[in-house]
């Protein structure tokens, strides 16, 4: 079967990070909103059922645009680092694991999201990549996988993962899986790319190392005041109280990322980014997830063009994006 998808990229408008749990992850409340910039995942895959032979290596990863193939057949192609592959290739093991059934095939994916940016690339593909499975899967009269199944599945593959299921504005807590949709416009930004991988551990450790979490009533009260502030101004877009040009004035003062002082640290020419962004006329700036990507939010398409043009005669790689709203 063929199937040819497109990945979204993502923004954190808010992530407030609290204590650290059991499972290694923090507790959190963040702010996801879709980014019109895509990988491209093309599927030439067919399923087949259970033969009573263990399916766990059927797939291999290769990267930077070469192939490898597994016994069985099953090539992945990447644009990218192999890292990257392994997201959509994990996706698809994860199905063979929960059904039974195997998969044979290529997935090529096609990278345009920056990797190791913050804007949740790999996680986009492991979602896409269990969607389509699942879709594959019916169409070889195999089990349907229900929208729970696929959410249990998204967990065990990385926290972001459920977000790019449904991609819309949501708001996320537990460790960013616990979804509730929020009522946005159409925002635009500016992403500037830093040619640098930020690994999420590290940051992660550092935020940790810096005292930055507190405890979990804190971070409790913090949150829920956050997502009282968000809940208004969701109800006021539902209400035609605001829209795309109204928002940004609204949006700005509720930006947030607890991760920005560990990130900064590790990488100081974030904050020379997130600088030049408002010296050049953003409403505001903040930068995604744990980085190596900051975003600009700005008050129209005319606003973006002008900042964006601005920070690349600076030096810097940066794009205008619609956030909100895929296209």
């Amino acid at each position: 079967m063929h199937l040819s998808e497109r990945a979204p990229a993502k923004v954190n408008l808010s992530l407030l990070v609290g204590p650290r749990l059991e499972n290694g992850y923090h507790e959190l409340f963040t702010v996801f909103v879709p980014v019109d910039v895509y990988d491209e995942l093309e599927f030439d895959v067919e399923a087949r059922p259970p033969r009573g032979a263990a399916t766990g290596d059927r797939f291999s990863s290769s990267g930077a645009g070469a192939a490898g193939a597994s016994p069985c057949g099953l090539q992945v192609v990447c644009s990218a680092v192999a890292g990257e592959a392994n997201l959509a290739v994990r996706a698809l093991r994860a199905i063979e694991s929960h059904t039974g059934w195997a998969f044979d095939g290529q997935v090529e994916v096609r990278k345009h999201i920056p990797v190791g940016a913050g804007l949740g690339g790999g996680s986009s593909n492991a979602a896409v990549s269990l969607l389509a499975g699942a879709r594959i899967l019916a169409e070889a009269g195999g089990p349907e996988l229900d929208h729970q199944t696929l959410r249990t599945l998204a967990r065990a593959l990385g926290a972001d993962v459920a977000f790019f299921l449904d991609p819309r504005s949501s708001i996320g807590q537990g460790i960013g899986e616990l979804l509730e949709p929020l009522a946005l416009p159409a925002t635009h930004l500016v992403l500037v790319y830093l040619d640098h991988h930020l690994s999420t551990g590290r940051v992660y450790e550092s935020f940790d190392a810096r005292g930055g979490a507190e405890d979990p009533g804190s971070f409790s009260a913090r949150a829920a005041a956050d997502k009282v502030s968000w809940l208004a101004l969701s109800h006021a877009v539902t209400r035609g109280a605001l829209d795309e040009t109204s928002a940004p004035p609204v949006i700005v003062p509720l930006l947030r990322n607890d991760l920005e002082e560990a990130s900064f640290g590790l990488f100081p020419p974030l904050v020379d980014a997130k600088r030049a962004l408002m010296e050049e006329g953003a409403a505001g700036a903040l930068m995604s997830g744990s980085g190596s990507t900051v975003f600009a939010v700005c008050t129209a398409r005319a606003a973006a063009e002008h900042v964006c043009q601005a920070v690349r005669r600076r030096g810097f790689n940066a794009r205008a994006v619609l956030a909100g709203t895929l296209r």
